[in-house]
């Protein structure tokens, strides 16, 4: 019983911690969630010309999937839910053509044993609360491992609510076929700087941005399932004490029953 109640007190912390956590990146993702978000994406689907002249992507394409976890456990399925989806799609695509860059220790983990032909990097142990310096930078090897890919496909959890997330695929371009694309725009002008300087730069931000709100996403989901994990937990272990409870004052009223028996017993003998 006393095991049981010190684990009640230690998960109902946990709860008060991970809502507070959830608070602050709920602030983070309703502030960042639109820097540069959508503005390329809407670029691509408003220039018509553009659309025309993109390179064809094969029919058999080489893919980077890019899978986002956590390091820590204890947040319900978040993390489990990524590795069922990643697994389902490399086992309906040509699993020689894909290569995985996982995010968070329980992803490189979940995916690591069936597929250890297609791990190829693992990046964990990413600081808290991430900034966008650090997307940038993950962003960097995601970009680097890509070059020989057709497809980059980042799996992440997008936050509902406190009590819903769902999981998201989102397809970005390997930089060769960004590049290759954004030299056909005719829609948009650009005077200064020419597009030798300017187009890379804008694959950074497409990338960053991209994987930016991916992030802070994951990081409000995290939270909120790890919230709710430990609440669930709280409830278990106050019907586990009851029970315990109640077995404990069955036993002592027996144990009391029993003495009292036995010295009316003794006196009716004398």
């Amino acid at each position: 019983m006393k095991s049981v109640n010190s684990i009640r007190k230690i998960t109902k912390a946990m709860k008060m911690v991970a809502a507070a956590k959830m608070k602050g990146d709920l602030n983070r993702l309703e502030n960042g969630k639109n820097f540069g978000h959508g503005a390329l994406d809407m670029m691509f689907k408003t220039d018509l010309y553009m659309q025309r002249r993109a390179p064809q992507v094969s029919s058999d394409p080489s893919m980077l999937i890019v899978p986002l976890s956590s390091d820590k456990g204890m947040c319900g399925s978040i993390n489990s839910g990524v590795v069922r989806e990643v697994r389902d799609f490399i086992n309906q695509n040509n699993r020689s053509k894909i290569k995985i860059l996982s995010v968070g220790d329980k992803g490189a983990s979940g995916l690591a044993r069936p597929f250890p032909e297609c791990m190829k990097l693992n990046i964990s142990e990413v600081q808290s609360p991430i900034n966008y310096p650090t997307v940038m930078a993950i962003g960097e090897h995601i970009v680097k491992m890509g070059e020989q890919s057709d497809k980059i496909i980042v799996y992440y959890n997008e936050f509902k609510s406190a009590i819903s997330t769902v999981i998201r695929q989102m397809e970005l371009m390997p930089r060769k076929q960004f590049l290759e694309t954004v030299k056909f725009a005719k829609l948009y002008n650009q005077t200064r700087p020419d597009k030798n300087t300017s187009n890379p730069a804008l694959y950074e931000l497409y990338i960053t941005s991209n994987l930016w709100l991916a992030f802070l996403n994951n990081a409000a989901s995290e939270q909120s399932a790890r919230m709710n994990a430990m609440e669930n937990a709280s409830k278990n272990a106050k019907e586990i004490l009851e029970g315990l409870t109640l077995k404990y004052n069955q036993a002592r009223q027996a144990r009391i029953t029993m003495e009292l028996v036995e010295i009316i017993s003794g006196a009716s003998a004398l």
